[in-house]
Formats: structure tokens, sequence, C-alpha cells
């Protein structure tokens, strides 16, 4: 009687260390708190009455967000966080001296990221390269998702 081969294992989902040791929880979580506080500061000062709705909400959210990053970044207390494009696109860099891993967030589900989510700014798949080489950098988004 033949045995069926079993199938292996799947293999284990690759950390964001995995890719850049610049990339620790600790750091991970600090940025993530940030945001969650600037997202929560956001919602308790919505005033529905007056006119706020989810979409001017969402965008004083996003305003506290990056506006918490550029104070961490800019105080010196941080000095592995850096702020690479502070437009709409907001991208923040995790790792110094031109060498860190360029991070961009959004509301919304982790497990689910949009399309649009994932689009990279040209500016972006530049630092990427520098800091994992073309060939790793390629196809790859980091992004830290505010669930709420």
């Amino acid at each position: 009687m033949e045995q069926a081969e079993l199938p292996s294992p799947p293999s284990p989902a690759r950390l964001p260390w995995d890719f850049h040791p610049a990339l620790t929880e600790e750091r991970l979580r600090l940025c993530g708190r940030m945001l969650a506080n600037a997202r929560r500061d956001a919602l308790a000062m919505a005033r529905y009455e007056m006119g706020d709705d989810p979409w001017s909400v969402g965008c004083r959210a996003f305003a506290f967000g990056r506006n918490r990053l550029q104070r961490a970044a800019s105080s010196g207390d941080y000095p592995w966080l850096e702020v690479l494009d502070d437009s709409a696109h907001f991208v923040f860099v995790i790792g110094g001296n031109g060498n860190g891993v360029p991070v961009r967030f959004y509301r919304g589900a982790a497990d689910e990221p949009t399309e649009r989510t994932l689009r990279r700014q040209e500016m972006e798949v530049q630092q990427l390269s520098l800091a994992l080489g073309e060939t790793e950098a390629e196809g790859l988004a980091f992004r830290l998702a505010v669930e709420t």
C-alpha cells in the first residue's frame, strides 16, 4: 500500500523585522500607538451637530496622525524616525541614515488593504530600494493599519 505524501506545512508569514532590522516590534507599536491615539482624539473632537461627518473626521484623524509622527520625528527623541514626504501622500521612515524603511498608514482592516492603499509613491519606491535592494523591494509596501 502506497503512502500518500503529506503536504508541506505552509510557510510562516514573514514579519516586518524579517525584512529589515529597523522594523522592530517596539518601533512599530510606538508608531501604531501614536496613530491610534490621534484617531481617538479626532473622534472625540467630532461635532456631528455642527456638520462633521465621517469624511471630515477621517481627514482630521489623518492630519492628527501625520502631525504626531512629524512632531516625534523632529523632537530628536526618536532618531530612527524620519519624514520622507509630508504631503497628502505622507510617508515616514523607520530606521535612519538614509537606509530606513518607508511606511504609510491608513484606516481599515489590516488583512484587507485596498489597491489604493497599496499604491506606492515614487519617493517611497526609491527609499525602499535603498533599504532592501531593488530585487527584495519589488512589489513590497509597508503599511500600518488603524482599525476602528
